[in-house]
């Protein structure tokens, strides 16, 4: 059979999988359940406004997505991100900022500066993080074990915060495993790769829109608000089932790429998924909460984006700043499972302790109520192949050294496509 690639899931993931299909020349279909590309990390409009259904970050290591954005914007007249060195303001208590020095020496110099901590606790966290970063074992347990040598402000300042901000998973049940190869990437090899990445435009228009459009060029097919119910499958080929089943399509070979919790729904007849289903069986999920507060348009934060002490939210980001919408801030709450009903009351109070925002004019709140599965301790993560020949997964859940990051998502994308080359 000639190849004819199904997609099913128009995230990230999905996207970097047809877009990686279609520009090795193999046709390819992207099917879309929503009007609008990007899953969990898309862009949403709100009357005028074009926002983001989450604000998210991106770290300096995670090469795989940033090629990708590169890949899409050739020759943009402003760079599709902005890269920022290190640095952790959390007013009036806490201040790091990691110096262009080489890694690991930046991080070690940046915890020696930081303001808010003694000479002991700074030591203490210096030494700590250097054998982390050097240490070849991956540490049991969860994020609050590993870090029980710290001194208490460390774990409150620092380390627990870069653990929900990454894994969206409290320390306490958190993977110290992978919290440990967040710190690795970051800090163990480039000075580059602890850098912070704010998108200067919505998530849409980073990636997922202009994949599209490079997959149309190519000679694919992108399908939104296209629902695929279920596929069936053969040794010689793929059927997708779309809207309530009464229309099929037949492809050569299928990469699905939804969320999680949406796979044993569409792979429920295929028996060489039971294994993945099963796996997936044991998740469960966490929300993320983004609470966007209009105050007056020459408002601004003195830093792109400033941590929060105390919670409920952790961040609050400047999108005056950073995507030309003055005076419009993002507050973010990650693993935002227990979130009190007027906590958007309380992250402006969280503000208010650093800076006089004046009084807002406009807010929205926007709750994913399953954004990424609870990154716990020892769990198993399904591999992009299958065991049918020609089905392969993809998506941040997939096995790899990252939480459920657009890394993982975009890499995932990446790699089941490349397998399945490799087939033909």
């Amino acid at each position: 059979m000639t190849p004819d690639v199904a997609v099913v899931g128009g995230g990230w993931a999905g996207c970097a999988a047809a877009l990686t299909l279609a520009e090795a020349g193999v046709p390819v279909t992207l099917y879309e359940a929503g009007r609008v590309l990007g899953g969990r990390a898309r862009a949403v409009e709100l009357g005028d406004r074009v926002l983001d259904n989450g604000q998210h970050i991106l770290l300096g290591a995670y090469t795989n997505t940033l090629e990708l954005i590169a890949r899409v914007h050739p020759a943009p007249r402003t760079p599709p991100l902005w890269r920022l060195p290190l640095a952790f303001d959390q007013p009036p208590d806490f201040r790091l900022r990691c110096p262009r020095l080489p890694a690991p020496l930046h991080l070690a110099a940046g915890l020696l500066g930081a303001r808010g901590l003694d000479w002991h606790e700074k030591l203490t966290a210096a030494r700590w993080a250097a054998a982390l970063i050097r240490g070849a074992a991956t540490p049991p347990g969860t994020v609050s074990e590993l870090t029980r040598g710290q001194p208490e402000k460390l774990r409150a300042l620092l380390w627990h915060p870069l653990c929900i901000s990454a894994l969206n998973t409290p320390p306490e049940t958190a993977s110290a495993a992978v919290f440990a190869s967040v710190i690795r990437a970051a800090f163990g090899g480039r000075n580059a790769h602890s850098d912070l990445l704010l998108p200067r435009s919505d998530l849409g228009e980073l990636f997922p829109v202009p994949a599209a459009r490079r997959i149309v060029d190519a000679g694919g097919v992108v399908r939104l608000a296209c629902r695929v119910s279920g596929l069936s499958a053969r040794a010689d080929g793929i059927t997708t089932l779309l809207g309530a089943g009464n229309q099929t399509h037949a492809h050569s070979h299928a990469i699905i790429a939804v969320a999680p919790q949406h796979v044993k729904g569409l792979a429920a007849s295929i028996s060489e998924l039971g294994d993945a289903v099963a796996m997936l069986a044991h998740y469960d999920y966490q929300p993320i909460a983004t609470g966007y507060v209009q105050y007056a348009p020459d408002f601004r934060l003195p830093k792109p984006f400033l941590a929060l002490a105390e919670g409920p939210a952790q961040f609050a980001f400047d999108r005056g700043q950073s995507h030309a919408q003055p005076g419009l801030i993002a507050f973010v709450a990650s693993a935002a499972a227990d979130l009190p009903t007027d906590w958007l009351d309380r992250a402006e109070a969280q503000l208010r302790r650093s800076v006089r925002p004046g009084r807002p004019q406009w807010r929205k709140r926007i709750v994913e109520k399953q954004a990424t599965y609870a990154c716990r301790p020892g769990m198993a993560r399904p591999a992009v192949r299958t065991r049918h020949p020609r089905v392969f997964l993809a998506g941040d859940y997939t096995a790899g050294p990252y939480p459920a990051t657009l890394e993982s998502a975009t890499q995932s994308g990446v790699q089941s496509a490349a397998s399945l080359l490799e087939t033909l």
